[in-house]
């Protein structure tokens, strides 16, 4: 008898004449909207920003060629597409990753990260230029004259985004903390020819922590930086990761957030043995990636953190009186974050070379601590 085979994540990439596998069926092969569909509520679904790149270029004429550019924005599915992406996700359910595998991802999610930063390096992503065009604030951060500022970036990797604003910083008192739970990916960091401990400090921490990292003083920031990293953790890990941004972030403080969408193509191009749990994957070096839902991630990131009355909350300084039937009460400010903005961004690619269409979907938000 042959000793049974040890479990591997299946591996291989999209194919788009795979006519039998319906996640590539939807990503290559689904048809192109009419341009009705591409139009949106500006009051609900996009706040514009002059510099923002979403929602620039969105289909309009029916009779206009779509391959005349690579990306369309605000690309709406029909109920065809909508079934088919959750036909998709059904039958990744249908094949998950064994109970026992699931132990190893969830147990030790760094260590895949170290492995993937110790092969990839820092040649894997892209820096993030565009970052200063989707959100202002870090943009005027970058001047010599906007005044002290303190940023940090979680999950920071090799510092796609944490190098791009040093490169282009002219402000003496900005100061950036780059974190990240790898540390390989704090490693290249600091070999980094742009690192400067007088500017920055890469430190190695998991943002579902019991606690803030010890570098940073509590309610000592000014801005958080979240892009693709809040999707690495397990649903059990989201309330106390919004706990620490609380804790790090001062009354006023931004949080700035990009991650992926629900159904996006990454998602419906999972393969079997991949499906975590619903909206959970693991990639095939390991990695684990959650897709969210709009209304999903607002809550997550907006819920109420009164309860705890432990020290990591400070001392509130403002109280109103509220009259009830029995008389006067003190009524404490909720201790939630507020949404400034959260944009749903739909992006329509197109392989005009070769005919191939792409549905992206990614969550790009502002959320704010309130003052006290």
């Amino acid at each position: 008898m042959k000793p049974s085979k040890p479990f591997t994540l299946p591996r291989g990439k999209i194919d788009p004449d795979e006519e039998d596998h319906d996640a590539s069926a939807i990503a290559f092969k689904a048809p192109l909207p009419k341009a009705s569909d591409t139009t949106i509520d500006p009051s609900t679904d996009f706040i514009p920003n002059p510099t923002s790149k979403i929602g620039r270029r969105q289909w309009k004429d029916d009779n206009a060629d779509p391959w005349q550019f690579n990306a369309w924005d605000n690309v709406e599915w029909n109920e065809e597409q909508q079934k088919f992406a959750e036909d998709a996700t059904m039958k990744q359910a249908a094949n998950p990753v064994p109970d026992e595998m699931k132990v190893k991802f969830n147990e030790a999610p760094a260590d895949f990260w170290d492995t993937f930063y110790a092969t990839r390096k820092d040649t894997f992503f892209k820096d993030r230029a565009w970052l200063r065009n989707e959100f202002p604030i870090l943009e005027q951060a970058v001047k010599p004259d906007f005044g002290p500022i303190r940023i940090a970036e979680l999950g920071c990797g090799p510092g796609n985004t944490a190098f791009p604003i040093l490169a282009a910083n002219e402000n003496p008192d900005l100061f950036l903390y780059a974190l990240d739970y790898s540390s390989k990916a704090v490693e290249l960091v600091k070999n980094n020819s742009l690192y400067d401990p007088k500017q920055c400090l890469g430190a190695v921490w998991d943002m579902s922590s019991s606690d803030i990292p010890q570098e940073i003083p509590a309610h000592s920031l000014d801005v958080v930086i979240m892009i693709f990293c809040f999707s690495a953790l397990h649903p059990k890990e989201w309330s106390q990761t919004v706990r620490n941004l609380w804790k790090m972030l001062k009354p006023g403080g931004a949080l700035l957030f990009r991650d992926y969408g629900r159904y996006d193509l990454a998602q419906l191009r999972m393969k079997g043995s991949r499906f975590l749990e619903d909206n959970l994957y693991v990639r095939g070096d390991g990695t684990r990636v959650y897709f969210f839902d709009k209304d999903e991630l607002a809550e997550i990131i907006c819920q109420d953190l009164k309860e705890d009355t432990s020290s990591e909350f400070p001392p509130i300084e403002v109280t109103e009186l509220s009259q009830t039937e029995s008389g006067f009460t003190l009524q404490q400010p909720a201790c939630k974050f507020e949404e400034v903005k959260l944009v749903v961004d739909r992006r329509l690619l197109l392989n005009r070379a070769r005919k191939l269409k792409m549905y992206r979907i990614w969550l790009q938000g502002e959320f704010r601590k309130p003052i006290l």
